[in-house]
């Protein structure tokens, strides 16, 4: 099932919903429907345990960190 990214043009929160068809996205802090759908690409963890520079996070205002591969910092 896909799982989209959005951002809500009202409050400006970033969050993750899963779409089944043409189902309706709102904004779960605002119930905003005014909301815009956020390019992503899916990630996966190899063996290799070490980061490049590339692998900095953008996730973080200000903060940036190497989340290498997946982020929990939103």
């Amino acid at each position: 099932m896909p799982l989209f990214e959005f951002v809500c043009n009202n409050c400006k929160d970033h969050f993750e919903m899963l779409v089944i068809d043409d189902s309706k996205v709102e904004c779960p802090k605002c119930k905003n429907i005014d909301i815009t759908k956020q390019f992503s690409t899916f990630s996966a963890k190899s063996q290799n345990n070490s980061c490049s520079s590339r692998d900095l996070c953008q996730n973080m205002q200000g903060a940036k960190h190497k989340c290498c591969g997946g982020c929990c910092h939103h």
